[in-house]
């Protein structure tokens, strides 16, 4: 297994089952800490794609990459409150049509939700930082839930496709 340890985000893996180099860190949400898996896409410039094959991988990560896992950091506090607003928000208003039940505040999402995922895309755009937070969940076990960041902003709240664009 291919392993790098990046100056400022630390110790990554390779998982060519995925094509991603990946980190585990904790991350505490509605009250539940979970091991959210951190994967970065890595893009060959020469080439213009995405690695696929542990062979040719060279452990680079993009400015934009890098500086969405920092900044994520740097605000999590922040993005994780404005994270659980929207989640609950989203559960509020999609609750009926999956036959999911009543919650009477945000922090009971908790226990419906495992599996924490947070995607970093190869970038699209120059000065773009985007990253897909995802779950599995009780009321969607087909689609689960997926959260669309764009520049530390929430773009988009719906299942994992909806995030990892």
């Amino acid at each position: 297994m291919k392993e790098i340890n990046h100056v400022l985000l630390g110790r990554f893996h390779f998982e060519e089952e995925q094509c991603v180099w990946r980190q585990v860190r904790k991350i505490s949400i509605f009250n539940k800490t979970f091991e959210a898996n951190i994967d970065f896409l890595e893009y060959d410039e020469e080439f213009e794609q995405v690695v696929e094959f542990e062979e040719d991988t060279k452990g680079y990560f993009q400015e934009e990459q890098v500086e969405a896992l920092v900044k994520f950091q740097e605000k999590r506090h922040e993005i994780i409150s404005n994270l659980e607003t929207a989640i609950f928000e989203y559960y509020q208003n999609n609750r009926e049509v999956y036959d999911a039940p009543f919650l009477k505040n945000k922090n009971e999402i908790g226990s419906l939700l495992t599996d924490m995922g947070i995607f970093i895309a190869d970038r699209e755009e120059a000065g773009l930082r985007k990253m897909g937070i995802t779950f599995e969940c009780s009321w969607e076990p087909g689609h689960g839930l997926g959260i669309l960041l764009k520049n530390e902003e929430i773009a988009a709240v719906g299942t994992i496709d909806d995030a990892v664009v």
